[in-house]
């Protein structure tokens, strides 16, 4: 077994090795993009590597990493040693560092071999440390390996939904179906519901109906407003054929009702549409429509529903005109 405690035998190739300033850059404005946390700070912190200040420990990972010269380091390579932890833990913030260097796949890799780190430890790291780089979608190669026990779920789920240079909608929705995660951040969930109504209009509303209420509500109404607000063309009007066309209950009835007519809603781009040709399709034509009057005329709420004439034509929507 390689002798990772010592500094000079670990790091043998270069032992004044030291992060460029290149890399030193790129990995704080890494965490920047990653509201000022990555996920080797939170490991740090976890597995209890601190720095002493004044005779007092405190929690700072971004004392340490990155580290600035061979010295500090040194002094990084120290303060895991000489935690508590057990070595495999030890050895897999070894093997973060290791990834590191100019030769992070050639390093590492030798060095996970030598200390037999077990490979979900270091299938994890190699997931965190992408991550960390914002490669989200190989990242996720890794943290979704079923062998692991999802570790850090609400923030690695947080993070794919609200990190700036992630795009794809559909990753935080790979992630949360695969893992599981049980989520208790409301934060998180807000943050999840916001991709997922971007995704699907009823798993959205489904989703919706698994929170008690004022969540259940809140969540209801979040999803109109994603429906009606987003980019104009017809895609926004076939996710708002499939919003009006949702199996609502009575109280969900009167909650897109006083939406659309009196709350925040009202102002929204198609409104009033969206209210009236649901008061259609539902054969509730009477009251409800005439509720709309709270709108006027049509004018500047008038939505383009283009691209649904053939929903017309089937005869689901006949009344509407």
């Amino acid at each position: 077994m390689a002798d990772f405690e010592n500094f000079d035998v670990l790091f043998a190739s270069d032992r004044s090795f030291a992060y460029s300033e290149q890399t030193i850059t790129k990995i704080l404005k890494s965490r920047r993009l990653a509201h000022n946390e990555l996920l080797i700070d939170k490991l740090l912190k976890t597995l209890g590597v601190e720095r002493r200040e004044y005779g007092t420990f405190v929690n700072k990972a971004q004392n340490f990493y990155p580290p600035r010269s061979n010295q500090s380091l040194r002094n990084l390579h120290s303060q895991i040693i000489d935690g508590a932890s057990p070595d495999h833990h030890k050895q897999s913030l070894l093997y973060y560092i290791l990834k590191d260097t100019l030769d992070h796949s050639r390093s590492a890799t030798k060095f996970a071999r030598a200390v037999f780190l077990p490979e979900k430890y270091r299938i994890f790291i190699d997931g965190i440390w992408l991550l960390d780089r914002g490669d989200f979608e190989n990242a996720l190669g890794y943290l979704t390996e079923p062998v692991l026990i999802p570790t850090f779920p609400e923030e690695i789920l947080h993070l794919l939904c609200t990190h700036p240079d992630q795009h794809n909608d559909k990753l935080p929705l790979a992630y949360y179906y695969t893992v599981s995660p049980a989520i208790t951040s409301s934060k998180v969930t807000e943050a999840l519901f916001a991709k997922l109504a971007l995704s699907s209009v009823t798993e959205s509303f489904f989703w919706c109906r698994q929170h008690g209420e004022p969540s259940h509500r809140k969540f209801f109404e979040q999803l109109i407003y994603t429906v009606l607000d987003g980019a104009e063309g017809e895609s926004r009007a076939m996710r708002s054929v499939e919003l009006i066309h949702l199996p609502f209950n009575a109280e969900e009835e009167a909650w897109f009702g006083a939406y659309l007519t009196e709350g925040k809603g009202m102002d929204l781009h198609g409104a009033k549409d969206a209210y009236r040709v649901r008061a259609v399709a539902t054969g509730k034509n009477g009251p409800i429509a005439s509720g709309a009057n709270a709108y006027g005329n049509s004018g500047d709420h008038a939505m383009d529903w283009s691209g649904l004439g053939s929903s017309y034509e089937q005869g689901s929507m006949t009344s509407a005109r």
